[in-house]
């Protein structure tokens, strides 16, 4: 799904109607930093690049082609500048935004107690959420890219509801019921949309169209925070979770990151040391010498 609609938003027409044998490895470069260029980020670029290097893999397995021409051609991407609010900022965020009654205070909150990607919370429902068990089944997320699908990792998950994610949740149950209709994504015109009536946030203009980052970032400045985006809460869920010592193991299984490399960026934004006095905390110790418990092997006097 995720080939589908990457390759068919950023491939122009002729590549799609090209033999792949005619390609050469001057087609992909020109693809990769004139077409998309500058219309695109490093990462967009990268991901693209990888698609189509992919692509051309599965063909000389199949015999289709005898080389790959993607093959050699190296994608830059600098390393990202990740932002997060310390606990007095989040703090701050959420109390000003309730004050004010901004219409987005709900999804800020939402996802700095739970930690969940955008596409997650926007399709997130109340059958998903067992007040009981303490537990969300995080199971699906929708983008407008690629429409209602699996969890970026492919895989279920649950987030413990902590006792103010609980107090939230009271108030989100108050207001009226949410219902909206999730449509297909371009990339998949057949697919039916599906209509549901029991979604946990409100819907919102700027949420529908991607806009939700700005909003957010307007907000941090106009109140004198660290100006972070909407997927910067996450991180800001993460970091925090880390910084109170959480393990590292639990803060994986919790944000659904499949590899403990992802994670670990996380722990030198959170200024966690995990040197200094981690091999302090182990449940054994060295036998502790005493006079009185000296026993001579030999028999001998000491």
């Amino acid at each position: 799904m995720g080939y589908d609609g990457d390759l068919k938003k950023w491939l122009p027409q002729d590549w799609c109607e090209k033999e792949m044998s005619s390609f050469s490895k001057n087609d992909v470069y020109d693809l990769i930093f004139n077409y998309i260029g500058d219309r695109a980020s490093a990462h967009i670029r990268q991901k693209t690049y990888k698609r189509v290097l992919r692509l051309f893999e599965l063909a000389v397995e199949d015999g289709i082609i005898n080389r790959n021409p993607a093959k050699g051609i190296r994608v830059r991407v600098p390393e990202a500048n990740k932002k997060v609010l310390n606990s007095n900022e989040a703090d701050l965020l959420l109390r000003l935004a309730k004050e004010c009654h901004h219409r987005f205070y709900y999804h800020w909150a939402f996802a700095l107690f739970t930690g969940m990607r955008n596409g997650e919370m926007y399709a997130l429902r109340w059958s998903d959420i067992d007040l009981e068990t303490g537990l969300i089944s995080v199971t699906k997320q929708w983008t407008s890219k690629d429409g209602l699908h699996h969890t970026k990792s492919n895989r279920n998950r649950v987030v413990p509801i902590s006792a103010e994610l609980r107090l939230l949740l009271s108030e989100l149950k108050k207001l009226e019921p949410i219902k909206a209709c999730l449509k297909p994504s371009v990339a998949h015109p057949r697919a039916k949309e599906v209509t549901f009536n029991d979604l946990v946030l409100p819907r919102l203009r700027e949420w529908r169209s991607g806009d939700q980052a700005a909003v957010l970032t307007d907000f941090c400045k106009s109140i004198d925070v660290t100006p972070v985006k909407f997927h910067d809460l996450r991180a800001t869920f993460i970091t925090n979770l880390l910084s109170q010592g959480v393990a590292l193991v639990k803060v994986m299984s919790i944000v659904g990151h499949r590899k403990m490399s992802t994670t670990d960026e996380y722990l030198r934004l959170a200024g966690v040391d995990v040197k200094t006095g981690t091999t302090e905390k182990l449940g054994y110790s060295i036998p502790k010498e005493t006079s009185e418990n000296v026993i001579s092997l030999f028999g001998g006097k000491n």
